[in-house]
């Protein structure tokens, strides 16, 4: 019985071996070497289009950080990591209000809330589509309802004027707008998973208890769900410091333009008449620390047990004083 079960198993692992085949060879091809070959080149020197010769910095008496260096200094790449910063705060904040709120709600047994699936389906709906397909229908929206405000506003001579809604009309509050309402559909699907996954008698003996609902969210919910806000809070992170589409659609590969993100002085660096495929490789570096600080800094916040990293100490430390008696 027991050679059977081990001739079982080693049929299922050669095959879970063989399935995984094809994800590794596309990982290898379109990910670890793309990654390898920008970490290489962002300490060379590579300009101009259909160079295909890069030369190793020190190899050339340049010193070995200089791309990160002239990046780093670039006024556009301060001014982008300022931009894509504030996009990113200024719209995770109402995505994050909006998706948790919407969650709490669907996910409530004490509303009775039918049809929940479809509003799965339509918050999901912007997310879908292209960034600039959204931001077209999400722009025109916006506009209508300006428009209409305006209008509105000069019948019934409440004494607003044109240049008082300037600001909604300006590109950056478009950009929070258009990416706000893009991501919040995805938020609200992690958070649904993630209150669904909390089991139902913690919610019963917080009803029991007398919690009302806020108390139930921010005291119950959301301590129970950690490990599903990490993963929420990462690929905000990832999402906001790599948005590009959203921003290119309002004119953001200019450089000369106000709403440069980082993304888009990534792809201005190596593209758009510039070929600096060095400094782009060093932007883009740059920008994959950024995301790895935020995820560590992220871990230690939701993942890291405070109590277990100390009862591990004490374990090591009497298995290093059994060892000495021994």
């Amino acid at each position: 019985m027991s050679n059977n079960r081990n001739h079982i198993a080693r049929h299922y692992t050669k095959w879970a071996y063989i399935f995984i085949i094809p994800f590794t060879v596309a990982f290898l091809l379109f990910n670890f070497y793309p990654l390898g070959s920008t970490l290489y080149f962002a300490f060379c020197d590579l300009k101009h289009a259909g160079n295909t010769d890069p030369k190793f910095l020190p190899a050339i008496g340049e010193p070995l950080f200089k791309n990160f260096a002239d990046v780093l200094g670039s006024k556009s790449f301060k001014l982008s990591l300022g931009n894509t910063f504030l996009y990113w705060i200024c719209a995770t904040i109402p995505e994050w209000l909006l998706a948790f709120w919407l969650a709490a709600l669907v996910t409530d047994r004490r509303l009775k809330i039918k049809g929940r699936w479809l509003f799965k389906l339509t918050f999901m709906c912007p997310h879908l589509f292209s960034g600039s397909s959204a931001a077209l229908y999400i722009l025109g929206s916006v506009e209508s309802i300006i428009v209409f405000t305006y209008i509105a506003a000069m019948i019934n001579g409440f004494g607003i004027t044109e240049e008082d809604l300037k600001f909604f009309m300006s590109v950056g509050f478009l950009i929070v707008v258009v990416y706000a309402l893009m991501h919040f559909g995805v938020t609200f699907i992690y958070a649904v998973a993630g209150i669904t996954g909390i089991p139902m008698e913690v919610f019963e003996a917080a009803e029991i208890d007398g919690a009302n609902r806020l108390q139930t969210f921010f005291f119950i919910t959301i301590p129970n769900m950690r490990p599903i806000m990490f993963f929420i809070t990462v690929i905000s992170v990832v999402d906001g410091i790599g948005m590009a589409d959203v921003p290119s659609f309002f004119g953001s590969f200019n450089v000369d333009r106000k709403n440069l993100t980082l993304s888009n002085y990534m792809k201005n660096q190596a593209f758009m008449g510039a070929y600096l495929y060095d400094r782009a490789s060093a932007a883009s570096v740059i920008m994959l620390v950024i995301c790895v600080i935020f995820a560590v800094i992220l871990y230690f916040i939701f993942l890291w047990d405070k109590d277990e990293a100390k009862a591990r100490k004490i374990r090591k430390k009497e298995l290093r004083e059994a060892r000495k008696t021994a």
